[in-house]
């Protein structure tokens, strides 16, 4: 995938974008500078946009999006276009990606969606009916996701900074088990293999013939079941466990040094309440569009299907309403029969010809019998006001919020469920306040011991789950009668969804491993040259990810400071890009995230070049700087940009070249 092109009209702090993206094939690097503020992310949350479409939920949601500059909201759009080439089933195409917004005459925003691909389009928008929608959306997204799902986008389209404060986190081998299993396809052959086991147990109770076998065999199913519920509830308090750990390690730091933590806490109380409010508020606007939609579902649903099924029929009526218009002009009112007759006779007269043969009389009935013929029509019934009726009824545009209305029913439902949560933490907080430095330093410590028996339960979990699957893999039935070959496929095909998927993480792991340590021998700034190897595990169940040293000892992830896991977890994106399924362009946004001087000279001069076919660097002059670091990646830039905000006008504007720096080509 390339993208070519990113356009974009009154979004944000964009009046009117039009960027070529376009790289050279030894040159992939395009460099965008800007100061903070003046639209780096913007243009980053652009090309995702375009991609995977706004959350637009409401009127002031487009109100936040619309550019600053745009008098007329009623009327003003918001236009995202993305041209990108990518390859559908090895086939190279180009495609043109077009989403506009805006609010209707209800004050809703409304999406419409063209989608060329090499010359076939396909349009579909709030207004399209369900069923049509849905069948184009699912044509797009189809190509879209052949080029980057949007699942795996946060791997290829992110922020260093972000990918800093994620790896703060002591989660670091959960990050490269999601990389690996997302990006590398594997998560397909885990979701078949689980399916597979599914239909195998229900299978098997079928085959059961003697009722207390059946009986024991379906007692242990159900204890499987209790016990992955167990596991998955185990996993959900460990992760709010770690969350608090995270959330609070900087108090309890401070507490553990005698610091005053009173503001640090003020700050925390603020942004819980502030989220809380802003849950809120989405469900106050949520619940006041649900009563307006309610109150108005006839005009939403009923009236649009009405028009949909009386088209035709309401368009033959106003294409006879036409026809009739012309014909009327050939008709004859009966005043003016009067004054046509009588002006004819006395021209007859001058002629010569008397009253006796042609009376004025006469001449009236010929023209009224001319008007007996002209054609009846069936609809004459119809009266003016009601044929426009009937005309501007067919001719207006129809929306159906119901689609997004669920859509935010589904986002809100998550939120509201951490309404709680927050409140808790409130609370916690608010009691902190007035409680001494050990108080804090006890509740942290506590916590972290829970997270101990937590991972000390789940393992113990793991261990009943294995002797269940065990006494549930004892029931091999057999039977005299004939095979079932249906059966015996059933057994099959987890073990062999399993295999596979473990038989591809072998045939790709050496590579990975291979890359991944060459890679961190040049970038790894404080480990350079001393990675012995790199291993990957071979099974999915338990996947790992190990570093080791030249002198034998392993380099223990979770020790690495800030930069060195930064490094390490862009290496492993690199190495997925040049292995995994997908041929993506790779966006960077602060491009340094928490670097220190000599990671970043390493990563500009090993690591940028060589990351993808196109590498987008989102950068202020104080990360690529123009006299130390830009002469390192010069010869790979395609293309250089400027954002320049105009502040006056609260527009960016676009220069050519990086900080007033030409980039010679």
């Amino acid at each position: 995938m390339i993208i070519k092109k990113i356009k974009a009209q009154n979004y944000k702090t964009y009046l009117n974008l039009d960027l070529d993206l376009n790289v050279d094939d030894e040159r992939p690097i395009i460099l965008i500078g800007g100061e903070n503020g003046g639209g780096k992310t913007t243009l980053f949350e652009a090309i995702y946009g375009a991609l995977y479409g706004l959350e637009i939920h409401s009127a002031q949601d487009f109100r936040e999006l619309l550019n600053a500059g745009v008098s007329d909201e009623q009327n003003g759009s918001i236009y995202l276009e993305l041209q990108f080439s990518g390859k559908v089933l090895n086939e190279e195409k180009d495609y043109i990606l077009r989403r506009t917004y805006k609010l209707n005459s209800d004050k809703k925003a409304v999406e419409s969606v063209r989608f060329n691909m090499s010359g076939n389009i396909f349009t579909y928008g709030t207004a399209t009916p369900l069923k049509e929608r849905a069948e184009s959306e699912a044509q797009v997204n189809k190509i879209i996701k052949a080029n980057l799902p949007q699942e795996l986008s946060r791997y290829f389209l992110f922020d260093a900074m972000e990918a800093g404060n994620l790896l703060k986190k002591d989660q670091l081998r959960k990050v490269i088990k999601e990389n690996i299993e997302n990006v590398m396809g594997f998560n397909k052959y885990i979701s078949l293999s689980k399916a597979s086991e599914s239909l195998y147990e229900d299978y098997t109770a079928q085959r059961i013939e003697r009722e207390n076998l059946k009986e024991d065999y379906l007692n242990y199913i159900s204890q499987k079941k209790e016990l992955e519920k167990k596991e998955n509830l185990l996993k959900e308090n460990l992760e709010s466990s770690l969350d608090y750990s995270i959330k609070n390690k900087d108090l309890y730091q401070a507490a553990k040094n005698g610091l005053n933590n009173e503001i640090t806490l003020k700050n925390k109380i603020e942004q819980a309440k502030a989220e809380l409010a802003s849950i809120k508020a989405r469900e106050a606007t949520f619940r006041n569009e649900i009563d307006i939609f309610s109150r108005n579902i006839e005009q939403h649903i009923g009236l649009p299907h009405l028009v949909e099924s009386l088209k035709s029929q309401i368009s033959l009526i106003l294409k006879e309403q036409g026809e009739k218009e012309y014909s009327n002009k050939h008709h004859l009112s009966k005043e003016l029969i009067n004054e046509i007759a009588d002006n004819l006779v006395l021209l007859l007269e001058r002629k010569g010809v008397t009253k006796e043969q042609v009376s004025t009389n006469e001449l009236k009935d010929f023209f009224k019998n001319f008007n007996s013929s002209i054609e009846k029509y069936e609809y004459d019934f119809f009266e003016k006001a009601e044929l426009q009726s009937l005309s501007t009824l067919i001719n207006s545009s129809y929306s159906n919020p119901f689609i997004s209305l669920y859509q935010q029913k589904t986002e809100l439902g998550i939120a509201l469920k951490n309404m709680s949560k927050l409140e808790h933490e409130i609370l916690e907080y608010e009691k902190q306040l007035g409680a001494s430095d050990f108080d804090i330093v006890q509740k942290y410590e506590l916590n972290e011991q829970q997270i101990k028996k937590r991972e000390s339960d789940i393992e113990e979990n793991k261990l009943a789950l294995s002797k269940i699957e065990k006494q549930i893999a004892s029931f091999d039935i057999q039977n005299d009668e004939e095979p079932d070959p249906k059966y015996e496929a059933l057994k099959k095909l987890k073990p062999f969804f399993e295999d596979l998927a473990n038989k591809l993480l072998i045939s790709k792991k050496q590579r990975i491993e291979l890359k991944m340590k060459k890679d961190l021998n040049i970038n790894l700034a404080a480990y350079t040259n001393v990675i012995d190897r790199v291993e990957l595990s071979e099974d999915l169940k338990d996947l790992s990810f190990r570093i080791f040293h030249t002198s034998g000892n392993e380099i223990y992830l979770n020790q690495l400071n800030t930069a060195s896991k930064q490094v390490v977890i862009q290496v492993l994106l690199k190495s997925l890009h040049e292995f995994g399924d997908y041929d993506p362009p790779v966006m960077i946004d602060t491009v340094m995230g928490v670097l220190d001087e000599q990671s970043r000279e390493t990563v500009l001069e090993n690591y940028f070049p060589h990351l993808s076919h196109q590498t987008l660097l989102l950068s202020t002059d104080t990360e690529i700087r123009k006299k130390i670091d830009l002469k390192k990646i010069e010869p790979f830039i395609s293309k250089a940009y400027t954002l320049v905000r105009n502040k006056e006008l609260q527009k960016t504007e676009i220069e050519n070249g990086y900080f007033g720096y030409l980039i010679e080509n």
